[in-house]
Parts: structure tokens; C-alpha cells; sequence
């Protein structure tokens, strides 16, 4: 008697890298939490599923077409190099969206090309209640949208994306540090990994936003197609490509801010360029 065992064959088709884009710019941390991913219903290939691991998700392809199906062999002995070489993948847009059930990162639109193992990295960026401060070291503000004729009240600047170069005058060194706001225009940009003797030597810092208008705060954001604003204080009706942050040292504290004496969050206005 003959017995055969089926087995359903899938392929490892790539793996999404899932990194904490807030703070100091250039570091590859992953995310580790407990993330909900949703692919789209309209997909261009079907037979996707996804096995999440911590800080990536494994993409499995379950329907290929015939030249990209892994070989099956009735043929006694050994694989021969050539059969066990990965069969060419031709490479397919994922799309869908990602969000954290514990609030910690905030939630996203991602379509990316993949296949192949190309290791796609998609970043993801803290919530303000989710930044790690250190130090004290941050800087806070609350993002809205000029006052159109028509408007009555500012739109706020949902999940806006904010960049601060800070250029150290003791050494020359410039560092970038990412952060994005909340539904609301809120954000809260930590400083990691700069020193507060390194800062207290002085130095030069501005900001620099993108964002997207016609973006609403109940929708998931695609931060990859945001584009630079213009920024300025609110109601000074004076607009610029970027805003310098100033720095006060108080009881062993360094303050950032974009106005003298900053006693509560200043609201800054951005426009189109």
C-alpha cells in the first residue's frame, strides 16, 4: 500500500519591518507591541496572510502562478542547488492599514512594494500620551491650519509630522529628530539621546512640519504623502519654511519653546506653501 501525505505548500513572500520613527533620527528601533494590521480587500494578488512576530509580520503567499511556485519533485535523491534556489517573485503593492490597540503609536495607511524578501520598512510614530521623555528634554505644541474667509474656527493639523534639527555649537554636529502629532494637532517631540550638558553649550534648532489638509482626524493617516508647510505663530500672520525654537534653563531644566516666558502650549498656524 501506498500512502501519501499532502501538505499545503506556502511561501514566505517578504517580511514588513515595523520601526519607531519618534525621536533622534537614524536609529533602527522596532516596534514591539501588539500591533492590528488590516490588508485591503482589493489587492492586485490574492493567497496573502500575515504571521506577526515582535517589530515585523511575515507575509505568506498561499496562490502563485505556475513560474513562481516552489518545485515539487517525485524524484528520489538529493535536491540539486538549482531546486532548491527561491523561484523569482515578481514584486506586488500591499496596502492597508495599522493601528495600536493600547494608544501607544499612532495609527496609519502603508502600501508598499513587495516580494521577494525586500524587507520593506514601515515607520510608525508615537502618540503624544506614548513619547518617553528624557530629562525634559522636549518640545511641545499644538499644529492648526491658517483661517480660510469661510472658516469660523482652525482646523487643526491632524497627524501632522514635525522634524527639529538641532545644530550643536560645541562640536558643530547637527542631529534631526521626527515626531508626529495626535487627531487633535497636538504633538510632543522628545530629544533622546542628547544630553542636557551638550544642549546647556548652546545651540540652534528649528522646526520644520509636513502635513495634509484635507486629512481628518477620524481617518487613518498615510504620513508618506504628506508635503512641507509653511509654519508660523498663530495670528502673526508671518509665515516661513521653517520656526526657530528658543531655550531657557530654569532650576536645572532646559525649557524649549517658540515664544519668551512660554507659560502654556503656543499654537502654530501652518498654510500651503
Amino acid at each position: 500500500m501506498i500512502r501519501v501525505k499532502e501538505t499545503l505548500i506556502r511561501q514566505a513572500s517578504d517580511v514588513i519591518c515595523w520601526l519607531d520613527a519618534t525621536g533622534r533620527e537614524g536609529q533602527s528601533v522596532p516596534v514591539l507591541n501588539n500591533l492590528l494590521v488590516e490588508l485591503d480587500q482589493d489587492l492586485p494578488v490574492q493567497g496573502l496572510s500575515l504571521l506577526h512576530k515582535p517589530g515585523c509580520s511575515v507575509i505568506w503567499r498561499s496562490q502563485l502562478s505556475d513560474n513562481q511556485q516552489l518545485q515539487r519533485s517525485i524524484d528520489s535523491g538529493r535536491a540539486t542547488e538549482e531546486q532548491k534556489q527561491r523561484p523569482l517573485e515578481v514584486s506586488y503593492l500591499l496596502k492597508g492599514t495599522v493601528s495600536d490597540p493600547s494608544g501607544t503609536f499612532n495609527p496609519r495607511v502603508f502600501q508598499k512594494n513587495c516580494g521577494n524578501n525586500s524587507y520593506p520598512q514601515i515607520a510608525l510614530y508615537r502618540s503624544p500620551d506614548g513619547t518617553r521623555l528624557s530629562q525634559h528634554k522636549a518640545l511641545q505644541g499644538l499644529l492648526s491650519y491658517q483661517n480660510l474667509a469661510d472658516e469660523i474656527t482652525a482646523k487643526p493639523a491632524s497627524w501632522a509630522l514635525v522634524t527639529l534639527q538641532v545644530n550643536l555649537s560645541s562640536t558643530g554636529d547637527s542631529f534631526i529628530f521626527n515626531a508626529q502629532a495626535d487627531s487633535q494637532g497636538y504633538f510632543r517631540l522628545p530629544l533622546t539621546r542628547l544630553s542636557l550638558t551638550m544642549l546647556s553649550m548652546g545651540f540652534t534648532a528649528s522646526l520644520t512640519v509636513k502635513a495634509d489638509k484635507t486629512q481628518s482626524g477620524s481617518a487613518f493617516p498615510d504620513p508618506d504623502q504628506m508635503t512641507a508647510m509653511l509654519i508660523g505663530l498663530a495670528d502673526s500672520n508671518i509665515f516661513a519654511a521653517s520656526i526657530n525654537v528658543l531655550a531657557e534653563q530654569k532650576q536645572h531644566r532646559l525649557i524649549l519653546g517658540f515664544v519668551p516666558d512660554e507659560t502654556r502650549v503656543t499654537t502654530l498656524e501652518l498654510k500651503s506653501p
